[in-house]
């Protein structure tokens, strides 16, 4: 029987942290074998801000005999800074001057009012405000970049995951600024 997380995301896009806990408690002593239970209590608890227990709960997620899970790569916010940094001067030199046109908001978690339908809430990046072509249009709405660490240190084992990872982010939100849907993302590689 495979266990059924999307309790616990749904908690977290109600902006009920306290919930998604107690569902992921109860799940891990359901299914004490289950990596996905673990990193799914694991993030929980780390939102609820205790980083003791989501420490312990991604350690028994890297451990577990079914689905298991890496530990998350952590970096300091100094160093997210300058991995969004140094994605941000990959960009080809005329694109770079587009990306200035953009804020660029680092946070460590998504609004839960931004998940939207997701199935989890484990979103890397988002980009919100209009594409390029209209900014004309909507000058009073900034158009907007946000890069969130934890899902990204949760998605990572490694230094070069997390930089490829952040880049690739950077990349694909950027891609919707400019006006690229997910298909036309996949056909320049930005998927």
């Amino acid at each position: 029987m495979t266990p059924d997380l999307a309790n616990i995301w749904a908690a977290f896009r109600a902006g009920d942290t306290a919930l998604a806990v107690t569902r992921a408690e109860a799940l891990a002593v359901m299914f004490p074998r289950h990596g996905e239970v673990w990193h799914a209590l694991a993030c929980a608890r780390e939102r609820a801000g205790d980083l003791r227990g989501a420490d312990s709960a991604f350690m028994r997620a890297a451990r577990a005999p079914e689905e298991p899970i890496g530990l998350p790569w952590r970096v300091p916010w100094s160093s997210f800074r300058a991995t969004v940094a140094g994605a941000a001067q990959d960009l080809p030199e005329r694109l770079r001057a587009a990306l200035g046109e953009v804020t660029l908001v680092l946070e460590d978690y998504v609004d839960p009012a931004d998940i939207g339908d997701l199935e989890d809430s484990e979103l890397l990046g988002l980009f919100t405000g209009p594409v390029r072509a209209e900014r004309d249009q909507y000058p009073e709405i900034s158009p907007t970049i946000h890069l969130y660490r934890r899902a990204h240190e949760h998605a990572c084992g490694s230094r070069k995951e997390f930089i490829d990872e952040v880049r690739r982010t950077l990349f694909h939100e950027f891609g919707h600024y400019l006006g690229y849907g997910e298909e036309g993302l996949a056909a320049l590689g930005l998927d």
